[in-house]
């Protein structure tokens, strides 16, 4: 009974501003040169390919086909509030530096963005997954 209550709670009010707070403590302009751009870009590409590549190989070695393994790793890439948690803590206790912070929480907001059109466009080019 309690669960229910604090449940909505949560979800109407402390989340977003866990979020507003995430967002507050991301400092953009610290990715301002040719460096932090390389090495946004790298983080990117290393979370896209071990987090669908790892999710596509389970699928396959499991006997999924390509078609069917695909679309789940493509949605197996969007990162959320359990990856912000964990900055946020690392930010907190020192381990990640505000850049570094800044560097994965933009990977986390470009890998789940790209989640939903990366999705469709599997989806368009496989005529056995049907999107309304």
């Amino acid at each position: 009974m309690i669960e229910s209550r604090l449940s909505g709670l949560l979800h109407a009010v402390l989340l977003p501003i866990f979020f507003a707070l995430s967002g507050l403590r991301t400092q953009v302009g610290l990715v301002s040169g040719g460096e932090e751009w390389l090495i946004l870009v790298a983080v990117v590409v290393l979370a896209c390919a071990g987090k669908m590549g790892g999710t596509i190989l389970a699928g396959r070695l499991s006997g999924m086909s390509f078609r069917d393994s695909a679309p789940v790793g493509v949605l197996m890439n969007t990162r959320g509030l359990m990856e912000l948690i964990v900055l946020n803590v690392g930010l907190d206790l020192g381990i990640l530096t505000p850049t570094l912070f800044t560097i994965f929480v933009l990977m986390a907001l470009v890998t789940t963005a790209m989640a939903a059109p990366l999705f469709r466009w599997i989806a368009l080019t496989d005529g056995q997954l049907q999107l309304r």
